[in-house]
């Protein structure tokens, strides 16, 4: 299950999904009544939906992947305006709330937090609900640099708390975590996450946590998963060959 990033990386990718499906793939449950597409187009770190966005929907892409603090949803939104054949329940949206990666009030232990960020996207997006909602990564200890809190633990339970809340009043159809370590999961309280997106690929894999949310039925989705794969690399470059394959078919 992966994230890919606008690039020319990802255009291999993008032609190899369109000749096996219409649709880019398969799906997974993630939630009661909730399938997430197993390829979702991130837009993150200099990838322009403005760019890229149209020619996901022309292959066939109904996974988008934003965030509060990647600052497109409002290119988003405009690309999604020109297309009103695209209805807006055959595309899977997720979006995210900065927490670790926001500032020190981003990470008060305050649910209200995720409430007020949740609705903000939802208007930066011009939609009334997303598919997936993720706190984008755990708060840290007090003196980082992003995202610090007096007790990270607590800050984390409570911006949780707010998501569960978003999810009662049907603002998403799931949530989620994103770049959570097992530690960090298991001191989560209520309902388990979703997802808990993270960075993956052919040569970064946290075994340990990937462990962990399958046994927890988690389900562990990819960033960088193309971005990460060795173009260059000789071992993977044989493997590739050896398979009668593209290398970008091995990284995915």
């Amino acid at each position: 299950f992966f994230r890919c990033q606008i690039d020319d990386q990802c255009s291999d990718m993008l032609v190899l999904y369109s000749m096996l499906s219409a649709s880019l793939g398969p799906t997974v449950n993630i939630a009661p009544g909730v399938d997430m597409p197993t390829i979702n187009l991130g837009t993150c770190c200099g990838s322009e939906p403005k760019v890229g966005l149209s020619k996901w929907l022309g292959a066939g892409g109904i996974g988008i992947d934003t965030a509060f603090d990647y600052h497109d949803q409002v290119d988003i939104k405009a690309v999604l305006a020109r297309y009103p054949e695209v209805k807006r329940e055959h595309l899977f949206i997720t979006t995210k709330v900065p927490a670790g990666f926001g500032n020190a009030t981003d990470c008060l232990p305050d649910p209200a937090i995720t409430i007020r960020y949740v609705k903000q996207n939802l208007e930066e997006l011009g939609v009334n609900y997303v598919d997936l909602v993720l706190i984008h990564r755990p708060c840290q200890p007090a003196g980082s640099s992003r995202g610090p809190a007096a007790n990270p633990i607590a800050s984390n339970n409570a911006l949780w708390e707010g998501a569960q809340q978003v999810l009662a009043m049907n603002l998403t159809r799931a949530i989620g975590v994103s770049n959570y370590v097992t530690a960090d999961l298991k001191a989560l309280k209520g309902q388990k996450p979703s997802v808990n997106q993270c960075q993956m690929s052919i040569k970064t894999h946290d075994d340990a946590t990937i462990s962990y949310c399958q046994e927890q039925g988690i389900l562990y989705e990819a960033y960088f998963a193309m971005k990460g794969c060795p173009f260059h690399d000789r071992i993977a470059n044989g493997i590739a060959k050896a398979h009668g394959v593209s290398l970008s078919q091995v990284c995915l």
